[in-house]
């Protein structure tokens, strides 16, 4: 009733905004800037900022937003998700929150799924913010840069993070926060305060895509030889018999069998002992990529190298590998190169990234079936808005058969039927083996169509053109995300719009909203049509036993099934499969808050030490830090010359030599060591002579004992995510036990950080590259 009431108001001020001359409409800004300052009433603001900047739509591109599109903007700008169909223009309801929170914050962000939404946005309706005399940037990656080796451009990052408005995808925006996080020093730092973000496609962004990590990588690891004969051998295994699987599906290990025919196979006295873990570790990764993982639907093979697809929308995921050697198995798997595992340096998911946001709200055309968790997760209402023209599409109940084989025959019949009437159709798969499934029977049809999956993304936008003409056919993986609306001929309406077939039960009842909506959008005729078999994923996977009798049965019938109870069972199996994700995303949630605790420390002392504006500081700093190495030291046992003159050659001197002196440090061995640390630090300055760079070259020694621990930190919380989901057989709760593993570990690389700081400040070496500190570390 507030949105209706805030409409009302704008809508009085229509006929004032237009009979303004340009120059006094964009006059507006500074008004407004100055209401904002003497805090005047949020709700006048409101008012004069949204009708403002609708009439500046209407002038700059030639689009007056409609109320639907109004109420959207409000929805928004109060921290809410408003749900607004394909095709009503998301696009121009953006403009109404970002101009006014631009107004109040300084640099708000508009993030979509990724860098070609985000580049079209900016395209389309960028104009408006500039003409409005706000500053907006584009803030993906260009073209021509996303190409391996490309130097990353410190200087543009400034230029784009200063800006007021910046448009950006949910990964650009990812690895450009890690990247800042792990600058060296303040010039390198850009990244500007995370006030507020409107996330297109939110349901995809902070649901489906929340446990999604984003990692930056450093140095190869020594790369081990046992994943191509740790896959050789689980090829020989035999389900049930040596290994079995959870009835979803998503784990998968040993029988006791299993481990027997290891030791066999291998010639090990015992694969649990502590000697053969690595193996056994590597067996476990061939087993989940062999049996959990499967080629065109989780993955591609695309010129000799295994890239990951999206299970929401089909696309490739450049870059994207999967952690902890997976990679490495499925590559042996699939027998091509295998490449090196490399460190992680810094890690972070979606939903651990925009909590850090002060403040959040999106847009998407199905967020309102996942109301409850938006607001259980991100405290976040969700406010639907109704469509601008009344919707005339039809959706025909799904025919249900019990064998793939049927409903793939019965589909293809529709599809016959609706290309006879020359209706452009849209037939959405669930993976890219069945897309080219689907393809391979409409050519022996003799029916003409496109393909869009992975491999043939590229395309994407020229395909999507051509989805909308008569007669055209286009099969997909997917349309959630896609962003680019399918746009209809004039012949093609009058032939009945756009005719929509799903050919599975998908997982999610939002990903068949998304597809079902690319038809009838702005009141546009079209159909949509559904189909399912008890051969679905979705089936076989949370409902198998349930209708197990009933398959064995019936399977030879190719007739539809009529039973209520089993076709029931497609949403029941359904809603499991739903609250089954969102327990694994709660749970994650959980595991995540630890992380983010602890990365919170490791980035107070990274910048603590970014701060430093003197050597006396740093060399402060230093020896603090070195306490507790001391500390262990001073209070593991006797101290004796020799012990001592080991603990200086490894973290103080390695050129130090034995004197007479060192049999008097006995009486007082803290304060020897302290004038030990300073004579040292004096060398290393010596060297340097000069006291900018050897501030530089102090702070670049602890920060990267910081990150070397963090890094070591990120591969330990991963293990221990795999290893205590298993402590549940024992009655023990996961995330009480990850709790304390994770301190314990924590406090380890503390330490560690305490012996790195000395030996990278003391032990290591500077070398000077065109004004830069290059350290190398002992």
């Amino acid at each position: 009733m507030r949105l209706k009431k805030l409409l009302k108001k704008i809508n009085q001020l229509k006929d004032e905004k237009k009979g303004l001359t340009d120059s006094q409409l964009q006059f507006q800004t500074i008004k407004l800037r100055e209401m904002i300052e003497r805090k005047e009433k949020e709700e006048n603001i409101v008012v004069e900022a949204f009708s403002s900047i609708r009439e500046a739509n209407s002038r700059v591109l030639g689009l007056f937003p409609t109320d639907e599109q109004v109420l959207g903007g409000l929805a928004i700008y109060y921290g809410k998700i408003a749900e607004i169909k394909t095709g009503e223009g998301k696009s121009l309801v953006a403009t109404f929150p970002l101009y006014l929170k631009a107004l109040y914050l300084g640099t708000v962000f508009l993030v979509t799924t990724n860098d070609y939404l985000a580049r079209r946005d900016y395209d389309r309706v960028g104009k408006v913010y500039q003409w409005m005399g706000l500053s907006i940037a584009d803030g993906t990656n260009p073209q021509e840069d996303e190409v391996e080796g490309h130097e990353f451009d410190f200087k543009k990052k400034k230029a784009t993070y200063a800006s007021e408005i910046i448009y950006i995808s949910n990964t650009t925006l990812g690895f450009d926060y890690l990247i800042n996080l792990l600058a060296e020093n303040q010039e390198t730092k850009f990244m500007s305060s995370l006030h507020f973000a409107l996330l297109d496609e939110v349901d995809q962004i902070l649901l489906d895509s929340a446990q999604q990590p984003l990692i930056i990588s450093g140095g190869d690891k020594v790369q081990s030889n046992y994943y191509q004969v740790s896959s050789d051998f689980v090829q020989l295994l035999q389900k049930n018999q040596h290994f079995k699987m959870s009835e979803e599906q998503d784990s998968v290990w040993f029988t006791e069998e299993g481990i027997e025919k290891a030791k066999w196979y291998f010639s090990l006295p015992s694969l649990l002992d502590d000697a053969y873990f690595l193996l056994y570790q590597h067996l476990v990764l061939a087993l989940k990529a062999r049996y959990l993982l499967k080629k065109n639907r989780d993955y591609i093979i695309e010129r000799g190298k295994v890239k990951l697809l999206d299970r929401r929308d089909g696309r490739i995921l450049e870059g994207n590998k999967m952690q902890s050697g997976l990679h490495q198995s499925i590559e042996a798997k699939e027998g091509v190169a295998i490449t090196p595992e490399t460190n992680t340096i810094s890690s972070i998911t979606y939903q651990n990234l925009f909590r850090r946001f002060e403040q959040l709200s999106g847009m998407s055309g199905t967020a309102k079936v996942a109301e409850d968790e938006f607001i259980n997760t991100y405290n976040l209402k969700v406010v639907s808005i109704k469509t601008h023209k009344k919707n005339i599409r039809k959706d025909y109940h799904s025919k249900t058969y019990i064998s793939f084989e049927s409903k793939l025959e019965a589909t293809l019949e529709k599809v016959y039927e609706l290309y006879e009437k020359k209706r452009p159709i849209l037939l959405i798969t669930g993976s890219v083996d069945i897309s080219e499934l689907f393809s391979m029977y409409l050519l022996s049809l003799g029916i003409p169509h496109n393909v869009l999956n992975a491999k043939s993304s590229v395309k994407e936008a020229l395909i999507i053109e051509e989805a909308g003409r008569l007669g055209a056919v286009t099969i997909a993986t997917a349309m959630a995300g896609r962003g680019t609306d399918i746009k209809l001929s004039k012949a093609a309406q009058e032939a009945g719009g756009l005719a929509v077939i799903v050919t599975e039960r998908m997982m999610n009842k939002r990903f068949e909203i998304q597809a079902k909506g690319r038809a009838g959008r702005q009141g546009e005729p079209g159909n949509t049509y559904s189909f399912e078999s008890l051969e679905d994923d979705v089936i076989r996977l949370y409902m198998q036993n349930d209708i197990q009798k009933y398959y064995d049965k019936h399977r030879q019938k190719s007739s539809q099934i009529k039973n209520i109870r089993i076709k029931k069972s497609f949403s029941l199996a359904q809603k499991i499969s739903e609250e089954r994700a969102y327990s694994q995303r709660i749970n994650a949630l959980k595991f995540d808050n630890v992380s983010i605790l602890q990365k919170s420390k490791f980035d107070e002392a990274r910048s603590e030490v970014l701060a430093l504006n003197s050597t006396s500081q740093a060399i402060s700093l230093i020896w603090n830090n070195a306490q507790p190495t001391i500390d262990h030291f001073l209070n593991k046992g006797k101290i004796t010359p020799e012990s001592l003159y080991r603990f200086i050659l490894d973290y103080l001197d390695y050129n130090y030599q034995l004197s007479d002196r060192d049999f008097d440090a006995l009486e007082n061995p803290r304060a020897f060591l302290k004038t030990i640390f300073e004579e040292s630090i004096e060398r290393q300055k010596h060297r340097v002579n000069d006291e900018t760079l050897f501030l530089q070259f102090l702070k670049s020694g602890m920060i990267k004992a910081i990150d070397f621990c963090w890094s070591s930190q990120i591969e330990v919380l991963n293990q221990l995510q795999a290893v205590v989901n298993s402590r549940s057989a024992a009655q023990k709760r996961p995330i009480i036990e990850f709790n304390k593993e994770a301190q314990k570990s924590y406090d380890n690389q503390r330490n560690e950080i305490s012996k790195l700081m000395l030996k990278n400040t003391l032990l290591g070496r500077m070398q000077i590259k065109k004004g830069k500190v290059l350290l190398t570390l002992p």
